[in-house]
C-alpha cells in the first residue's frame, strides 16, 4: 500500500485517474451487491400497459428486443427505422409477443426536418408519446484517419443531434401532459477506447 503523502504530491491527471477507477469499482461493487438483494427482493415493477412507446433504429438489435419487451407489457408501439423490411419482422415479433396495436414509419433520425415531419405523422395517428426511446446509432467501423468526413458527419447528426430533433418534438407534449419518460441509449465507448470505434468514443466523451 502507497502512504497517503504519495497521493497528494501526484500530477493531477493521474490523481483523476486514480479517483476515477475507485469510482467505478465502487459503483461496480455496489450494483452487483444491489442486483444480488433484488433477487431475494423484487423492485416493484412500473405498469406502462397502454402508454405509447417509440423506439429509434428499432428495425434490429436492441430496438427490436426492446420493442419485444415493451410489447409483453400491453404498450402501444411505435417503431422507426431505415430499414423498411427490419420494421416489419419487428412489428410482426411484437405481436406474437403480445401487442395489440403496433405502428412503423420509415425516419431517417439525422434529417432533423424528416423526424419533424414523422413525429406529426405519429401524433395525428398514434397521439402523443409517453416513453421516448432513442436507441438509432450508427459506427464507422474504421480508424478516425480511415473514415471519410462524411461518415463522421453522419455518425455526428444520428448519434447525437438525433436526439435533440426527438426531444424537440415530443417533449412538449409530455411537459403538458406532466407525463413521460425519456431513454437515451448510449455506449461504453464515450469511456474506453475501442479499436475502429475512434469517432463514437469522440462523441460520445464530448456529450
Amino acid at each position: 500500500m502507497y502512504p497517503l503523502s504519495f497521493f497528494l504530491f501526484l500530477p493531477r491527471s493521474i490523481m483523476n485517474f486514480f479517483l476515477e477507477t475507485i469510482q467505478v469499482l465502487l459503483l461496480s461493487i455496489w450494483y452487483n451487491v444491489e442486483s444480488f438483494i433484488h433477487l431475494f427482493v423484487p423492485r416493484r415493477k412500473k405498469n406502462v400497459a397502454g402508454e405509447v412507446v417509440l423506439i429509434t433504429g428499432a428495425g434490429s438489435g436492441i430496438g427490436r428486443l426492446m420493442a419485444q419487451e415493451f410489447a409483453a407489457l400491453g404498450t402501444v408501439l411505435v417503431l422507426w427505422d431505415i430499414n423498411q423490411e427490419g420494421m416489419k419482422e419487428t412489428a410482426q415479433l411484437a405481436k406474437q409477443s403480445g401487442a395489440s396495436r403496433v405502428h412503423y414509419y420509415l425516419c431517417d433520425c439525422s434529417d432533423k426536418n424528416e423526424v419533424y415531419r414523422v413525429a406529426d405523422q405519429v401524433k395525428r395517428e398514434v397521439g402523443d408519446v409517453s416513453i421516448l426511446v432513442n436507441n438509432a446509432g450508427i459506427v464507422t467501423g474504421k480508424k478516425f484517419m480511415d473514415a471519410p468526413d462524411s461518415l463522421i458527419e453522419k455518425t455526428m447528426e444520428v448519434n447525437t443531434m438525433a436526439h435533440f430533433w426527438t426531444y424537440k418534438a415530443f417533449l412538449p407534449a409530455m411537459i403538458a401532459n406532466n407525463h413521460g419518460h425519456l431513454v437515451s441509449i448510449a455506449s461504453s465507448a464515450g469511456l474506453i477506447g475501442v479499436n475502429g470505434l475512434a469517432g463514437v468514443c469522440f462523441l460520445l466523451l464530448i456529450t
